[in-house]
């Protein structure tokens, strides 16, 4: 028999009776205003009454929001047990913090109406918000339970200070009485570890003590409220005097309850001092929350100094602050203008997958003009030298806003002096942060990341090219960090949203500039003794440099009138010494190009050599013009695109040798040892004992007598760039002709004429660089 399937509903923990909620709601409402009889708290429980009929038109959240009720008519239970019988005796500082409890509850009462009265939709498109809205609420309320507490405990402490006061002798109060006034509020929090010493040394705790335990502002002598107290900063990049500033005066900056800001979301920054913002409404306006949630003194301290940098620096590429938290926040926060961000990263990425290479670059431009300005403005404002703007610079974190400006977070703080050194100046560090917004950090790579999707071989090849210009057209090392006017007036006549900057425009900005075009891409592993310099030609699709093919030599051929210069260099080492030592090795020139390499060969020992030859271009310029002016023709003749015309202008070998005397060392027997003392003085050793003895008498090593040292063999090596030379060792210095057989060594060495391999360096331009030719 089949089993039938009974449909049960089943209650979430949302769904509350309607009946037994209105029961239970109207029971604790009759019950507060049958007990709450303290008159300080009759308007707090007037709007606990208004909540608590409100929620009963709640159709979802409803837990949520009873929740909220009762934990704040709890609060009010217990003020009310504590107050019973002695209504009269209510301290300043509780009546105050009711003042605020009411306040709370007229923001939840409020928010409880907006949800009562919306619609089913926009509940359903608001649920993340409105839940964190409820945490946020009892947030505020247990927030409002310590302030209780700690009220409570300030009275404790008045009361056993107005005991132990009484209990003193009279020249003890005339001391008191004389004593000079007691420290300030701002003096005493300046001084933390000392009012903790005193909270818990068993003396008498004084009344000006106490007042740093309370949560509200202390009254002036006028009832003027002063302001919260301020830890003295020592930060690494704030001047003596902005340090020294209170907040007193909020240069125009509006001060926000937490009650104020409505959440909008989570936030999705992790990254440097944007990390944790979130997007708020406040006063119906979209902003930026930055909150402060360290450990209590770290979350003040940072907050305050990025408050006081923030008040005082306005440049639109700094945050921009639009108010920030009262003293009494337990969280403090900022608002920031700066809403719809993105990381510089990706909206480079964007540009170089969407736009052209001259985009690319003018978007470098912009970037590098806003951070310069920015450290020269922070530079001027702040006081600072070029060391500790550079600590500025490299410590910020960066975001781009929706006009693609960049804008610089403020850097962590650092407590104290610092005293930083470099190598480089102010030019290098802008450079380097532009450059490491790219993809790789900003380094040239000749292999792309297939594991990637981003990094196609094409993308990789506009990363190379834009990062060379870069390095070309910017300011580096100890120059100037100001953009050349040119530049500046260059994308100053553009608008990012329509660019006009073309590749060939960025190439004739850089013909004059120095060092500018003297780069060339790299390939580590070509067949040697195949290419040379002047060889241009194009790799066939899904080819290496192996299947290079040759359309002509510029330079034999007198197509083109380019410089050559050649250069050479080896180094040697012996693995039996331990740690190895490459020492270089000095070459001498011979005819026909021929290089000889002196190697002194101790006895019974391996030496390896390594030679490079190398070919180049004495001004690598020329070929980049060259290839700019003729490679569309060139193209034309070998049907290809003149983007893959390939123009060697680099070639190299590199070879490995080795020389080996495979002589066993003889046996040295230490019976016949010479005296150490008379090893110097042959003649004595020889006469001593009354009879002649001819040099080299009795243990000998071949030839050499075994108490001296072996001295080593010199022999040399001769290589040549040219292919048809054939490298070999001999025992001349002398390279014999063509022909002649070389002199072989002795016959106790061997050798080795390692394989060799090739290298080259070759310039190439981009699809781009032909647009409109």
């Amino acid at each position: 028999m089949p089993l039938r399937f009974i449909r049960t509903k089943k209650l979430g923990i949302d769904i509350i009776d309607p009946l037994q909620a209105a029961i239970t709601t109207t029971a604790l409402a009759r019950d507060l205003s049958a007990t709450m009889q303290f008159p300080p708290a009759t308007a707090a429980l007037s709007v606990l009454l208004l909540i608590l009929q409100t929620i009963q038109n709640i159709q979802v959240n409803r837990s949520g929001c009873d929740r909220l009720a009762r934990r704040a008519a709890q609060i009010l239970i217990d003020i009310e047990e504590q107050m019973r019988g002695r209504y009269h005796e209510a301290p300043e500082a509780l009546l105050r913090n009711l003042d605020r409890f009411e306040s709370t509850l007229t923001s939840i009462h409020q928010f409880m109406r907006k949800l009562a009265d919306s619609k089913w939709s926009d509940r359903f498109l608001r649920k993340s918000s409105i839940d964190d809205a409820l945490v946020e609420y009892m947030r505020m309320l247990d927030e409002a339970a310590q302030a209780f507490q700690l009220a409570t405990l300030i009275n404790i402490h008045l009361a056993v200070s107005s005991l132990r006061g009484n209990a003193t002798s009279n020249a003890t109060a005339e001391r008191v009485i004389n004593a000079p006034p007691p420290p300030t509020y701002q003096e005493v929090l300046n001084e933390p570890d000392s009012v903790a010493v005193e909270i818990r040394s068993p003396g008498i705790v004084d009344a000006a003590e106490c007042i740093v335990a309370e949560s509200d502002p202390p009254l002036a002598a006028g009832g003027e409220s002063l302001s919260l107290p301020e830890k003295r900063l020592t930060d690494h990049y704030l001047p003596a005097e902005l340090s020294s500033l209170t907040l007193e005066d909020d240069h125009g900056f509006q001060r926000y309850h937490q009650s104020e800001v409505i959440l909008r979301g989570r936030s999705r920054l992790q990254d440097g001092w944007w990390a944790g913002a979130t997007e708020v409404q406040v006063q119906g306006q979209r902003a930026l929350i930055k909150k402060y949630d360290d450990d209590k003194d770290n979350a003040y301290s940072k907050w305050l100094r990025d408050v006081k940098v923030l008040q005082n620096l306005y440049h639109p590429n700094l945050p921009q602050m639009l108010g920030f938290s009262d003293e009494r926040a337990p969280t403090p926060f900022i608002l920031l203008a700066n809403v719809q961000t993105q990381s510089p990263q990706v909206l480079v990425r964007e540009v170089l997958r969407s736009s052209s290479l001259g985009t690319s670059i003018e978007l470098l431009l912009r970037f590098y003009r806003d951070l310069a300005d920015t450290a020269m403005y922070v530079q001027r404002q702040l006081n600072l030298d070029e060391n500790k703007v550079q600590d500025f610079i490299e410590a910020s974190s960066f975001r781009v806003d929706s006009l693609k400006t960049l804008v610089v977070g403020l850097p962590p703080p650092r407590d104290g002096e610092w005293y930083t050194a470099r190598n480089y100046g102010l030019a290098h560090t802008l450079l380097d942060v532009c450059l490491r917004m790219l993809p790789n950090n900003g380094r040239v790579t000749y292999s792309y990341n297939r594991g990637e999707e981003f990094v196609t071989e094409e993308i990789q090849k506009k990363i190379n090219h834009l990062v060379t210009l870069a390095r070309a057209l910017l300011p580096s090392g100890r120059q100037s960090p100001v953009l050349p006017t040119h530049l500046e007036a260059l994308i100053e006549e553009t608008e990012f949203e329509t660019p006009s900057l073309t590749l060939r425009q960025v190439r004739d900005l850089t013909w004059n500039a120095e060092g500018a075009h003297g780069h060339t891409w790299y390939e580590r592993n070509v067949p040697a003794d195949k290419f040379s310099v002047g060889d241009i030609g194009y790799i066939p699709v899904g080819g290496d440099f192996g299947s290079f093919v040759l359309l002509s030599n510029v330079i034999k051929d007198g197509k083109a009138v380019l410089s050559l210069s050649q250069r050479s260099h080896g180094e040697h080492w012996c693995w039996e010494h331990v740690p190895i030592h490459r020492q270089p090795l000095q070459a001498y020139e011979l005819p026909e190009a021929v290089a000889g390499w002196p190697v002194a060969v101790p006895p019974y020992s391996q030496i390896d050599v390594a030679v490079v030859h190398e070919a180049f271009l004495s001004c690598v310029k020329d070929a980049w013009q060259y290839l700019l002016k003729n490679g569309k023709g060139h193209a034309v003749d070998g049907g290809i695109r003149p983007e893959d015309l390939i123009l060697v202008t680099h070639v190299g070998t590199h070879q490995d040798f080795y020389v080996r005397d495979f002589r066993s060392k003889p046996f040295m027997p230490h019976t016949h040892a010479v005296n150490p003392r008379f090893a110097a003085n042959q003649f004595h050793h020889q006469h001593s004992h009354g009879f002649h003895q001819p040099p080299g008498f009795g243990f000998q090593n071949h030839g050499v007598p075994f108490n001296q040292p072996a001295l080593p063999a010199i022999v040399y090596l001769l290589t040549s760039l040219d292919a048809n030379h054939e490298p070999h060792w001999s025992p001349s210095p002398v390279c014999l002709p063509k022909g002649v057989s070389p002199q072989p060594l002795a016959r106790h060495f061997t050798t080795k004429i390692g394989w060799k391999t090739g290298f080259l360096n070759y310039v190439q331009l981009h699809a781009e660089d032909f647009d409109g030719i």
